[in-house]
């Protein structure tokens, strides 16, 4: 058994980091050993490995709320 198929499987709603694209997102399902993510606002599931995944911390979901500001905030001014 490699170490790819040791990676416990996140809990559903659980805040995790993608660390392979450097994405939080909440788990919404495993399916298969596979992780469905979303970013917390909201938007379209993206699938990842257990093993690409760890816990976010406080500051990875600062950076998910400060980019989601700043987005908001680019989309008014248009």
């Amino acid at each position: 058994m490699s170490a790819r198929d040791q990676s416990p499987l996140p809990a559903v709603g659980a805040l995790m980091l993608d660390a392979r694209l450097d994405r939080v997102g909440v788990v919404m399902d495993v399916i298969c050993g596979r992780v469905l993510l979303r970013v917390p606002a909201g938007g379209r599931e993206w699938e990842a490995l257990p093993c690409d995944l760890r816990p976010a911390t406080t500051g990875d979901t600062l950076r998910v709320r400060v980019t989601d500001a700043n987005d908001q905030a680019a989309r008014s001014r248009r």
